[in-house]
């Protein structure tokens, strides 16, 4: 379930992982497409999936997205699209 924290900032949690993203006001060239989950014309700027430690309270990131991603996004891919259609629900 996705949490508005502040103006652009919004975060939640999906199963066994956590995730924070912060959006901007309208699409910009270098957000997440959210048909294809590449950069390209979207709200998401920033978007980073945390998964928890076995064993522990720790939170791992998995995959993170900042103007494009950085790592993680064939791997979660599922999740990740889980979690883009919460956030475009919110709106």
């Amino acid at each position: 379930m996705a949490t508005p924290r502040r103006a652009g900032h919004v975060e939640g949690i999906l199963g066994s992982y956590r995730w924070e993203a912060f959006l901007a006001r309208a699409p910009v060239s270098y957000g997440l497409d959210t048909a294809t989950l590449y950069k390209g014309s979207g709200r998401i700027v920033r978007l980073a999936l945390y998964a928890r430690l076995p064993g522990t309270r720790l939170w791992r990131k998995v995959a993170a997205y900042h103007r494009g991603w950085l790592f993680g996004r064939r791997r979660y891919l599922d999740v990740l699209r889980r979690v883009v259609d919460e956030i475009e629900a919110v709106g």
